[in-house]
């Protein structure tokens, strides 16, 4: 026996993904709700999302700069955005890995801007790639690669 598919999941998925619709409901609860991320764009097998760096962002405040913490969590859901692209669908996903290169801090009042891209899918795994930075795609905060999986 399969469980109903909750009425949200539903909406997301009705007419394939529906990556505006997700943000909206993911935005107003938990984590997302904690860290502001946005949606901004997307295409067939990328995402682009933003997230204010607010004081609560804030890992070194003698300095401003943001916690990495908050960086790896919006590249981890921009990756996981890209692949519900690729699939065209919202299903159960899980990181298998994630690797961050830091090329330069963002600070407190910057906006974060992450853009991943889902470039390899196999029957069990989805792989991607892109770049957070804060406004000028030439000058990253941090290069990430990504590896899900897909129905854990």
């Amino acid at each position: 026996m399969t469980d109903p598919v909750p009425p949200e999941i539903d909406a997301i998925n009705r007419d394939g993904f529906d990556i505006e619709r997700f943000f909206q409901i993911a935005r107003a609860v938990g984590h997302g709700k904690a860290l502001g991320i946005a949606y901004d764009q997307s295409g067939p097998d990328w995402a682009q999302l933003t997230m204010e760096a607010r004081d609560e962002l804030v890992g070194v405040p003698a300095d401003g700069i943001v916690a990495s913490g908050a960086i790896v969590s919006l590249v981890d859901t921009c990756s996981g955005a890209a692949v519900w692209q690729k699939l065209d669908r919202f299903e159960p996903i899980a990181t298998i890995d994630l690797r961050l290169d830091y090329l330069r801090p963002a600070f407190k009042g910057d906006t974060l801007v992450a853009r991943c891209e889902c470039y390899k899918m196999t029957k069990a795994i989805a792989f991607t790639r892109g770049i957070a930075h804060t406004g000028d795609p030439e000058r990253p905060v941090a290069h990430v690669t990504g590896t899900f999986i897909l129905r854990p």
